[in-house]
């Protein structure tokens, strides 16, 4: 994922501020890979899938490719770290996600050679030659996942976090629409009394980087205060603020 650009770890770049610790996390969790996720350190402009630079609220970029199409955007930024995350765990074959349309593309049946005709909301499977089972080829099917998902199917088809659920990092906020917005908590702290700081990421549209934010009202600029109550929200720069009841978890 990283390619031959030189990289930091996202928990070697950020610190928590004074008076926070990180919290812990499981080896092998999705929550401890995305804390060793690599940055770039030639530079934090966000670049487009098109080689254009964005003006966005980035206080460091992920070293991953978007892509020579506008697809990856916002919640399939989202669904990228997360298959990747299976995928350098060996666990591909538990990599599956919906269309807006409901309907279940899975990495095991494509690799099986799974085909579709789409048209509309109307999705036809049909069976076919059996693809290469390699990183290139996860990498185009995830292409047509970004075509066919987005936060609509985040929405309904992620895990709904309950208030008695405490937020953890691969969680994610999510606003349904066409468009809508999705961002990804990346690494969690707290202090003493239990409240929790967030290091959020984005990708957006057109197709861009997936990015740190940034933002003045954030601790120390990045490190983002945490909705834990009803009727909280959590605030970013590129889009309204989350309500705690839009906070998702990946199956």
């Amino acid at each position: 994922m990283s390619g031959e650009h030189q990289a930091i770890a996202l928990s070697d770049r950020f610190t928590p501020p004074a008076g926070y610790k990180r919290i812990p996390t499981a080896t092998g969790s999705f929550a401890s890979w995305l804390r060793g996720l690599p940055l770039r350190t030639d530079r934090h402009e966000v670049l487009a899938y098109d080689g254009r630079m964005l003006n966005r609220p980035s206080a460091a970029v992920v070293l991953m490719d978007v892509g020579e199409s506008n697809l990856m955007q916002c919640a399939d930024s989202l669904i990228r770290l997360h298959a990747e995350f299976l995928w350098s765990q060996g666990r591909a074959e538990e990599a599956g996600y919906q269309f807006t349309s409901g309907d279940l593309s899975r990495w095991s049946d494509w690799v099986r050679g799974e085909r579709f005709s789409i048209r509309g909301n109307q999705v036809e499977r049909r069976p076919g030659e059996p693809r290469v089972d390699d990183h290139t080829s996860f990498r185009r099917w995830l292409d047509l996942i970004f075509t066919y998902a987005g936060t609509a199917s985040l929405d309904r088809d992620a895990h709904k976090l309950g208030m008695d659920e405490p937020l953890q990092a691969g969680d994610f906020f999510v606003a349904p629409g066409f468009p809508g917005h999705a961002v990804m908590l990346l690494d969690l702290a707290e202090d003493h009394s239990k409240r929790r700081i967030a290091l959020v990421g984005q990708g957006f549209m057109p197709a861009e980087e997936v990015h740190v934010l940034r933002s003045r009202a954030a601790i120390d600029a990045v490190w983002f205060p945490l909705p834990e109550e009803a009727g909280e929200s959590l605030a970013t720069p590129s889009w309204e603020a989350f309500p705690r009841s839009s906070a998702r978890r990946f199956p």
